[in-house]
């Protein structure tokens, strides 16, 4: 083999190793996650062009924090961190909503706003997932994930498993408490006959 050979395999090589190394760098598609998080939910909301996503450090538990961010890639309007050495956590639950269907969900509130990432499994959802914010009771928006490619609108089973009731579901971190609770999912899921 001769010298120009080796040169260019060399060359390739190199290509190759910072090829790996920007697409490691890049944002996962479609989420407002950095590069070095992972995506514990993401989606393009119908409406008003805003992506919200969940964004887990490390990429796998156990987790050092779980950050909420609301907004577009030029400008995260909300952001909301629960780690290791704040008191804040994330709130999550299962609730049916017909037969055959559940919507899972993980909240947090701030100042009395909870703000509710959620996604429907099951036959018959009328979307994939969405976001609810509540006042109180007062709903102030309910938007459903767009189809937009890229979008991961249900939770990584990674962080939380969620099954057909809270009781039987598992967080694998401390940073997300499972409750039941009533998030008045009708707000985003109303089904034929309901509203």
């Amino acid at each position: 083999m001769g010298f120009f050979n080796k040169q260019c395999r060399a060359g390739v090589l190199l290509l190759g190793l910072l090829g790996s190394i920007g697409a490691a760098a890049q944002t996962p598609a479609g989420s407002l996650c950095h590069a070095d998080e992972g995506v514990l939910f993401s989606c393009q909301l119908q409406g008003n062009q805003r992506t919200v996503s969940i964004c887990t450090s490390p990429k796998a538990p156990p987790l050092e924090s779980i950050t909420y961010r609301y907004g577009t890639t030029d400008k995260v309007e909300l952001s909301y961190t629960a780690s290791q050495q704040n008191q804040n956590r994330f709130a999550a639950t299962v609730s049916p909503a017909r037969p055959g269907v559940t919507v899972n969900q993980v909240w947090f509130e701030v100042k009395g706003t909870r703000y509710v990432a959620t996604e429907c499994v099951g036959g018959d959802c009328p979307q994939d997932g969405g976001i609810i914010v509540f006042r109180g009771s007062r709903t102030l928006m309910s938007r459903a994930c767009s189809k937009a490619s890229g979008n991961q609108p249900y939770f990584s089973g990674k962080v939380v498993d969620f099954e057909s009731d809270t009781s039987s579901s598992r967080s694998n971190t401390e940073l997300i408490q499972l409750k039941d609770y009533n998030n008045h999912i009708e707000a985003l899921y109303p089904w034929k006959g309901q509203r």
